[in-house]
C-alpha cells in the first residue's frame, strides 16, 4: 500500500519537474512577446548581401548565381493608437573586379498612419515618381513594409503579422519535449500548422526568447503577403516557398534582445524550375526610441517637381511641391492637393470650427440649446436659390423643433448685391458670406459642392452633412 503511494508521489512530482523546465506553447509565446514589445520605437540602418541561384528543376546543382547588396534605413513607431513606418534602399551589384557597383536610383517606403507613400528617387527629376496609395491597397503595402524588417519585428516569410499571433490562432501547435541545441543554447522548438504554412520555430531562451532558428513552409493555399499563393499572377506555377532562418547573433540593447545578425534563405519551388536566395543580413547600426517628430522620421523628402500618381485618380497629374500636402478627404475617400495649412475641420463627430472667414450675422443666444442646419449656398446658381426657398418656407415649423437654419453665401459676390438680394427674397433666418479665402474657408467647413447642408445636434456636434433638403427630416431623427 505505502509502496504504491510512494510511486505515485514520485510519479507526480516527476510531472511537476516537466512542467518547470518545459513551458507550453503559449507561456514560450508570452515569453517571446515579453521582450519584443519592448520594441516600440526606434531606427535602424542594415546591410545586407543577396545571393541569388537560379536552378533548372532537372539539374538542381547548376545555375546562375547573382550577388546584391542593398544599405536601408527603417524607421519604427507603434504607439498603440498610430503605427508609422519609413524604409529607404539603395542597391548596388557586384562587380566583376569585386566592387559593389551602386544601382540608379533609391526606394522609399512611407507610412505615416494616414498615407502610404512609395517614391522613387531616380538619377534626374523626369525619372521620379511618388505613388499614393488608396485605402484598399494601403493594409497589404504596410504589412509588405514591416515584413522587411524580417526578425526583428518577428515577421517571418513575408508575413504581414508578428509570428506569435499567427501562431495562436494554429490548427495544431506543439511544443517538442526534448530542448535541441542552437549555437550555445538549447532552445525550445515550437511545431505549428495554419492558414499561414507550416512553421518551426527555435526560441532562445538566453537571448529574450528571440527566434534563433526558424523554417516556415507556404503551400499555395497559404497565405503569403496577406493573401494566398494560388491568387497571385504567378500562383499557378508555384508548388511551394520555403523560408529559413539561421545564424542568429543576439545583442542586448537597452535592455531588448535583438537580432542584429541572421542568414536567411527564400526557396520558390515552381513547377519547371527552382529559384533560390541566400541573404546575410547585419544591423549596423539601432537607435531606441528616438525622437521621431525632432528627426521627422515620418515625412517624406521629394524634390520639388517629381511626378505625383494616385491610382485611384487617373488621368489627373500632380507635381510635388514642398507647399502642398496630399488630404485623404473622409466623406468620399477621395484624395486632395491642398497647401499645407489646410485642413478639413468639418465631419461627422466633430465640433463646429469657429466662423473664421466668415461674416455671420448670428448671436450665440439664436444658437443656445439648439440644433444649427448650415446651408452653403450661391445665389447666381438655381439649385442653391431653390433650396434657400425651400428652406424659407420651414423656417417656423423648424425653429419650433428648435433647428436654427443659417444660409452663408460660399461664391464671390458684392456685399451689397448679397444684402439687397437677402432682404428682397425676405430670407427668415440668419445669413452670411465668406468674406476671406472663398476656396480655403470651403475646403475647411467640407463644402464639397454647392449647395451643401451640414447639421449639428444641440451641442454643435455634426450628425450629417451633404444630402438634400428632401433628407432633413430623416436626418433630425436619426440626429436625436
Amino acid at each position: 500500500m505505502y509502496k504504491r503511494i510512494s510511486i505515485a508521489l514520485i510519479f507526480l512530482l516527476s510531472l511537476q519537474v516537466v512542467s518547470a523546465e518545459n513551458p507550453t506553447v503559449l507561456e514560450l509565446l508570452d515569453k517571446y512577446a515579453a521582450n519584443q514589445d519592448k520594441l516600440k520605437s526606434f531606427i535602424v540602418k542594415t546591410k545586407s548581401v543577396r545571393t541569388r541561384l537560379t536552378q533548372d528543376a532537372s539539374t538542381p546543382k547548376e545555375g546562375k548565381s547573382e550577388k546584391l547588396q542593398t544599405m536601408s534605413e527603417f524607421r519604427y513607431l507603434d504607439s498603440g493608437k498610430d503605427k508609422c513606418a519609413y524604409s529607404s534602399s539603395k542597391k548596388f551589384n557586384l562587380g566583376e573586379d569585386g566592387i559593389w557597383i551602386p544601382k540608379h536610383g533609391t526606394h522609399i517606403d512611407l507610412w505615416d498612419s494616414k498615407r502610404y507613400y512609395e517614391y522613387y528617387r531616380g538619377p534626374s527629376l523626369k525619372s521620379s515618381n511618388v505613388h499614393i496609395f488608396d485605402e484598399y491597397k494601403i493594409k497589404y503595402k504596410i504589412g509588405d513594409l514591416c515584413a522587411e524588417a524580417g526578425p526583428l519585428l518577428g515577421n517571418l516569410s513575408n508575413d504581414h503579422d508578428r509570428f506569435d499571433p499567427i501562431l495562436r490562432q494554429s490548427e495544431s501547435i506543439s511544443v517538442r519535449s526534448e530542448l535541441e541545441r542552437i549555437g550555445s543554447v538549447d532552445c525550445y522548438v515550437i511545431d505549428s500548422k495554419s492558414k499561414h504554412g507550416t512553421y518551426t520555430v527555435w526560441l532562445d531562451p538566453e537571448h529574450g526568447y528571440g527566434i534563433a532558428k526558424a523554417i516556415v513552409h507556404k503551400e499555395p493555399e497559404d497565405i503569403f503577403r496577406g493573401r494566398k499563393i494560388s491568387s497571385f499572377k504567378d500562383g499557378p506555377s508555384i508548388k511551394g516557398i520555403t523560408y529559413f532562418i539561421e545564424n542568429v547573433r543576439f545583442e542586448n540593447i537597452e535592455g531588448i534582445w535583438i537580432p542584429v545578425e541572421f542568414d536567411a534563405r527564400s526557396v520558390w519551388e515552381h513547377h519547371d524550375s527552382t529559384f533560390a536566395w541566400n541573404t546575410q543580413h547585419e544591423i549596423v547600426h539601432i537607435d531606441i526610441d528616438p525622437n521621431h517628430a525632432e528627426l521627422q522620421s515620418f515625412v517624406l523628402d521629394v524634390q520639388n517637381g517629381t511626378r505625383v500618381i494616385i491610382p485611384e485618380t487617373p488621368g489627373i497629374r500632380y507635381t510635388w511641391q514642398d507647399t502642398m500636402k496630399f488630404v485623404v478627404d473622409e466623406w468620399d475617400g477621395s484624395t486632395k492637393y491642398v497647401p499645407k495649412d489646410w485642413s478639413i475641420l468639418v465631419g461627422v463627430g466633430k465640433p463646429l470650427p469657429k466662423f473664421e472667414g466668415i461674416k455671420l450675422s448670428l448671436t450665440a443666444e439664436q444658437t443656445k440649446d439648439s440644433a444649427i442646419l448650415f446651408c452653403f449656398f450661391d445665389m447666381n446658381q438655381r439649385p442653391s436659390r431653390r433650396w434657400i426657398t425651400q428652406l424659407a418656407q420651414k423656417a417656423r415649423e423648424l425653429k419650433g423643433k428648435r433647428v436654427t437654419i443659417v444660409a452663408v453665401q460660399a461664391s464671390e459676390v458684392k456685399e451689397n448685391s448679397f444684402s439687397a438680394w437677402i432682404k428682397k427674397n425676405a430670407i427668415p433666418f440668419p445669413t452670411g458670406l465668406i468674406t476671406a479665402n472663398i476656396e480655403k474657408t470651403r475646403f475647411t467647413w467640407g463644402v464639397r459642392s454647392l449647395p451643401w447642408l451640414i447639421l449639428t445636434d444641440r451641442q454643435h456636434v455634426v450628425t450629417a452633412e451633404g444630402f438634400s433638403v428632401n433628407e432633413l427630416y430623416d436626418k433630425l431623427k436619426a440626429s436625436k
